[in-house]
């Protein structure tokens, strides 16, 4: 295939390792920002090598790449334990699991870093096969779209990542970043398939192990052609002007010279993203005067051509003299009704049944398992809530907008004994009303809601699945998270979602309400329980 970047060949041999200290911000010459071309190049480093060398050196080549003129976007692909938002100082929210798994907007998702001027893309939601992104045919599409708008995409991925091989088919170069005891990151098998540009490696320090290549001995050697460029961890608006281009500071601040620089705009590789909006024109005022003039000229022509051209149009001219009076026009059809703004049409489905409590996560989510397999009509979640500064793992079942939808479902736990109505403080205080929950996006197809609930679940993130009606006759599915009484009760659940960097949006919670008992989805059935031989039959409507 045709090489994205032109600066490194075929496939050959590894070049020798270069020191590169990120601090200096001073690139060497075979990744210089000047070298810098459309497309993608892998930034393959050593999960075993020092972490935060390796996230400050792929900084410090978005950095200088976007300094020099190449929109540039770092997409961080180290998907089963990310650090490098962490260490840039920013959150892992959508990103390119949610992307490629959950048809994220790739323009909401990558967000520019504050005082670098290239973009960031996170790693996103956790996924246990990475290895399903990695081979997504949506690549290919992106791919294309950042070569059409000659932007720069830097794929910042360990060199253990599974599926490796299969990024072959959309880029053939790499910049390799570490290697743990002199190795080179870049696996042997895969030395065919990509074209080395440059092996950066930290520099030594006193006590460290012994580098494959000797040290450079002078500053010349070892940032052969350096590229000026502020500090990485410098303050925003102390970058210099830099040969044919400058640079862009912090949003808000001002260059070298005091004039506010723009922001690069994100490049356009498919139809869901979108350019920085563009500054509104100004409206150019029309003078009072020209429209008095218009108006009257309006009058003139109302009077003098009225009689003549309209039919019934009284003589304003002052002649009493009528002609016949015609007949009566009919009457115009009223203008159609604008249509009304499309928005939710579901309702408040505050109660829920309250199943079972926990001290932990494990037992609640195994019992929770087990009993949405038995009873798949029903809706079972997990609430963590507070008791006495205890955190508790409530499950609890169903989504109604009154007790009387819920009760079939009491009546059924109860006869199958998977509630304990002694423990509950008797049956009528098992249906609770709980009207807020956190949400936790809207998607467009129940499956993709759904994965991104057992996403959020294998973190031990409760969530759930709610159907949403819309005006225009669609539906689209919510992710909850929660049921509470009140924001205090919510708090242990605001603590796990800011502690997994997701905004927390408390909401009423809404959603298709259960069709009727007597609706052809009601469910009818009867069952002795093991307490009490008496049969009991209820009837329970499902949504």
């Amino acid at each position: 295939m045709t090489h994205s970047q032109p600066h490194a060949g075929g496939p050959g041999p590894v070049p020798s390792p270069t020191f590169f200290d990120p601090s200096f911000e001073r690139l060497p010459a075979p990744v210089a920002g000047e070298t810098a071309a459309p497309g993608p190049v892998l930034l393959l480093f050593d999960r075993a090598a020092d972490r935060d060398w390796a996230a400050d050196a792929a900084v410090s080549l978005a950095t200088g790449w976007h300094a020099a003129g190449r929109r540039t976007v770092l997409a961080d692909l180290c998907l089963e334990d990310p650090f490098l938002n962490d260490r840039i100082g920013m959150p892992n929210q959508d990103g390119v699991v949610d992307i490629f798994l959950y048809g994220a907007s790739l323009a909401r998702s990558a967000r520019a870093v504050p005082g670098r001027g290239f973009y960031l893309i996170s790693s996103g939601t956790y996924t246990p096969d990475p290895g399903a992104v990695l081979r997504h045919p949506r690549w290919d599409k992106i791919v294309a779209g950042f070569r059409d708008n000659n932007a720069a995409l830097l794929l910042f991925v360990p060199s253990d990542a599974p599926e490796l091989p299969s990024l072959r088919r959309f880029v053939s170069e790499a910049i390799l970043l570490g290697g743990a005891d002199g190795a080179s990151p870049l696996p042997p098998e895969l030395a065919a398939d990509f074209a080395v540009r440059a092996w950066l490696t930290p520099p030594r320090r006193d006590g460290a192990a012994a580098a494959p290549a000797a040290r450079p001995t002078s500053p010349a050697d070892r940032f052969p052609e350096p590229e000026p460029v502020a500090p990485w961890k410098a303050p925003p608006g102390t970058r210099t002007e830099l040969a044919g281009a400058s640079a862009v500071p912090a949003a808000g601040a001002a260059g070298a010279s005091g004039a506010q620089v723009a922001p690069n705009v994100i490049p356009v590789p498919d139809p869901e993203w979108t350019d920085a909006e563009e500054p509104k024109k100004r409206r150019r005022a029309v003078s009072p005067l020209l429209l008095l003039l218009l108006l009257i000229a309006l009058l003139a022509a109302l009077v003098f051509l009225g009689p003549t051209y309209i039919p019934g149009f009284p003589d304003l001219i002052g002649s009493t003299t009528r002609g016949p009076e015609p007949a009566a026009p009919a009457a115009a059809p009223a203008p159609a009704a604008s249509a009304a703004p499309v928005a939710e049409a579901g309702s408040m489905l505050p109660y829920s049944v309250q199943v079972r409590n926990f001290q932990s996560w494990d037992d609640a989510a195994k019992f929770s398992g087990d009993v949405a397999r038995r009873f798949t009509e029903a809706q079972f979640f997990i609430v963590p809530e507070a008791n006495q500064g205890i955190t508790y793992w409530k499950v609890m079942a169903g989504m109604a907008g009154d007790t009387a939808a819920v009760t079939a479902l009491r009546e059924r736990l109860l006869a199958e004994d998977v509630i304990d109505e002694e423990a509950a403080g008797g049956r009528y205080a098992l249906i609770d009303h709980r009207p807020l929950a956190y949400e936790l996006g809207e998607y467009p197809t129940a499956a993709q809601a759904r994965a991104r609930a057992d996403s959020l679940t294998r973190r031990a993130i409760p969530a759930y699945v709610a159907a949403v009606p819309y005006t225009d006759g669609s539906e689209r599915w919510k992710v909850y998270g929660g049921a509470y009484r009140d924001s205090a009760s919510a708090a242990p659940m605001a603590k796990i979602l800011t502690g997994a960097s997701i905004p927390p949006r408390l909401v009423e919670r809404s959603g298709r309400p259960p069709a009727t008992p007597t609706s052809s989805s009601a469910r009818s059935s009867c069952t002795a329980s093991s307490r009490s031989p008496t049969k009991r039959c209820w009837s329970f409507a499902t949504a």
